[in-house]
């Protein structure tokens, strides 16, 4: 029976697929009408993700915004949850760019909010055990993973062997629907629908623990693509087969105590959807407002009793929410392989110079932008290219002078 559900919205102005231009649009759509239903809600506590440079975008532009969610965050009906600063694939990093993007996410909120955060959300969920020990040296207690990621974790051991063939995720059985043509494009999607209600079943234990090595742990909450499809579906009204009343049904079969509703860009709340028209960020509330009448309240994972938390952890590869739950998206392409190769140029020197403070501060704000996921991720935009490449000669250009 779920007592308890939870909800993690994730923003971040360096989005792979609009242009810069798209901003204001995106805060008068999404960002500010989810704060003023938050406002007008006031009945639990909901999850923030908020970039380093989304944060500088919204104390430039938009700094009254910012206040309000400082008012959310006082009365501690939103928790901010820590992040890499500029939203890198941190197992892609070396260790000091790792530490640094962590203690730099974590000094802006601690500066912002009075309040040192205790959980985190790994940007795209990437994580490694060499990169949980370092999040867990940050003081943070707990960390977001994705859930197919998890389980993959338990049986699959490595997917470049031929003779192990993994079953296909949830988003990929939604992928192959997407490009199927005519009449079977139909029965395509309604086999996805069932695949993530299946899923559901499966995916409704998210209180976790995982292994960082043999001496240490860290508590997981894990992020289940399917529940957090389910909720955007469900509440935005704009998908004929899946409604809020059979979303209802699904969690209240739920066999969890605790249960993560949804995990994901803030973005598909009033700017961006995958059905027809984006859901409204106040239907999102609106459907909080019913599970409080049903006795589930909305709760963030650092609120989940100590005791609640597994004693006995379980083994996390190397990976991320990806469909294939690897950093191939962001690895394989002819122009990601060159833009890595002249990345670790660039590290190469940095340490062979000793990572040197003045020099580091130099370079820090165009780093942040080489090492942002997004020019290399999902769909980048050619502007979200050429800041990557534009930041990359500025940093060859200040370590040839």
């Amino acid at each position: 029976m779920v007592e308890n559900v939870s909800v993690i919205l994730h923003w971040n102005t360096d989005y792979a697929e609009f242009p810069r231009s798209e901003f204001p649009t995106v805060v008068q759509t999404s960002f500010e009408p989810m704060v003023s239903a938050i406002e007008d809600w006031k009945d639990g506590k909901i999850c923030f993700n908020i970039t380093g440079h989304t944060f500088e975008y919204l104390q430039k532009n938009n700094p009254e915004l910012l206040d309000r969610i400082k008012v959310l965050v006082k009365d501690d009906i939103v928790e901010m949850i820590t992040s890499g600063y500029s939203h890198p694939i941190l197992p892609l990093l070396p260790r000091p760019r790792v530490e640094t993007q962590l203690k730099d996410h974590i000094a802006l909120l601690k500066k912002l909010f009075k309040k040192t955060p205790i959980g985190i959300w790994p940007p795209e969920l990437a994580v490694s055990p060499s990169v949980l020990s370092q999040i867990k040296k940050q003081g943070i207690k707990w960390t977001a993973i994705d859930y197919e990621h998890f389980l993959l974790s338990q049986y699959f051991g490595n997917d470049m062997n031929p003779f192990e063939r993994r079953d296909l995720s949830a988003t990929e059985i939604l992928v192959d629907a997407y490009w199927t043509k005519g009449l079977k494009k139909l029965r395509a999607y309604l086999k996805a629908l069932r695949t993530i209600k299946e899923v559901q079943k499966t995916q409704d234990q998210p209180v976790q623990r995982v292994i960082i090595n043999d001496k240490e742990t860290i508590k997981a909450f894990l992020c289940s693509v399917s529940w957090t499809y389910s909720t955007q579906f469900a509440v935005g009204g704009d998908i004929a087969f899946y409604n809020m009343k059979k979303h209802l049904k699904a969690i209240n079969n739920s066999n969890s105590k605790h249960l993560n509703i949804y995990g994901s860009d803030i973005e598909f709340f009033g700017y961006r959807s995958m059905g027809p028209e984006a859901a409204k960020p106040v239907d999102l509330i609106n459907f909080l407002r019913i599970l409080k009448k049903q006795g589930i309240n909305t709760k963030s994972p650092s609120d989940i009793p100590e005791e609640e938390w597994p004693k006995e952890a379980s083994y996390l590869s190397a990976g991320c929410w990806s469909p294939d739950k690897s950093f191939r998206i962001w690895t394989d392409s002819e122009d990601n392989t060159e833009f890595i190769r002249r990345a670790n140029e660039i590290y190469d020197i940095l340490s062979r110079l000793g990572w040197k403070k003045d020099l580091m501060t130099k370079l820090e704000p165009y780093l942040r932008i080489m090492e942002n996921s997004d020019p290399r991720g999902w769909a980048p935009i050619p502007e979200r290219k050429n800041e990557a490449y534009s930041a990359m000669a500025s940093i060859f250009e200040i370590l040839e002078k």
